[in-house]
């Protein structure tokens, strides 16, 4: 109970460090909002009846204005000879013969000034948008309790395998066995076969207690000393002696 408790209070610690690490990298990539601007320019023309926007003409079907702005908002509809027109002006398209395409704004003292003189006025429309951050909190999370799922799941795994160590060295009568012994007969039990600087390399052990603990073993019938050999260096063109090659056998007791 107590192995169980410790595995989940490691999870736990995994599960807010991990949240903690992903959110702070995910909201300082993902999580800042930005504002975007983009300008367009509009001609008013025909007495304010008619504007274009690039390259394309609308008519003017309504115009309201917004004293507190100083704004003029115009609904539009395609101009005739305009219908097939691919818009690219921003504005919103529904089928249909002179509904309203959209609205935009100009300012009011340009639009009086159209309706006054009926000279074609420029005016430039300035769009801000603001972009909202994703939200990485739950991103973060899912990450969080991912990993804390693997390393409790590698925990678990880890501590049936301290489990099975120490009960098969129970059963052949090795009580003498430290801390240490178990975590290296572990690892024997996970790797099946080895040599001695292979276990060296895996504990950080030294090679006269690895030794000694292989030889115990052998002894005991719980690991077999095979003809195999390994190369020296792992095979990689190191220099020395080949390495032998053990088995571990596993919980059959020897008479």
């Amino acid at each position: 109970m107590r192995r169980l408790a410790f595995g989940i209070s490691i999870a736990v610690v995994v599960l807010c460090a991990a949240t903690l690490v992903s959110y702070v990298i995910l909201d300082n990539l993902y999580g800042k909002s930005y504002t975007t601007t983009s300008t367009r320019t509009i001609i008013i023309e025909n007495l304010g009846q008619q504007v274009q926007i690039e390259n394309t003409k609308f008519d003017v079907i309504a115009a309201k204005y917004f004293a507190s702005e100083n704004n003029y908002r115009l609904d539009l509809s395609l101009a005739p000879g305009y219908e097939n027109r691919v818009l690219s002006a921003g504005l919103s398209y529904y089928e249909g013969g002179g509904v309203s395409l959209g609205s935009v704004d100009v300012n009011g003292a340009a639009y009086v000034e159209a309706l006054e003189t009926g000279n074609p006025v420029t005016v430039s429309n300035t769009t801000t948008t603001d972009t909202k951050p994703i939200n990485t909190l739950p991103i973060a999370a899912s990450i969080g309790i991912a990993i804390s799922l693997i390393t409790f799941g590698v925990w678990v795994g880890y501590q049936h395998t301290w489990g099975d160590a120490t009960s098969t060295l129970l059963e052949h009568g090795l009580q003498d066995m430290t801390v240490r012994d178990v975590e290296i007969f572990g690892e024997m039990i996970e790797m099946k076969e080895f040599t001695i600087p292979e276990l060296m390399g895996r504990t950080r052990a030294s090679k006269l207690r690895v030794w000694r603990i292989v030889q115990k073993l052998v002894q005991r019938g719980i690991v077999k000393s095979t003809e195999k050999t390994k190369p020296a260096a792992g095979g990689l063109g190191g220099r020395g002696k080949p390495s032998r090659v053990y088995h571990y056998v596993g919980k059959q007791k020897t008479e």
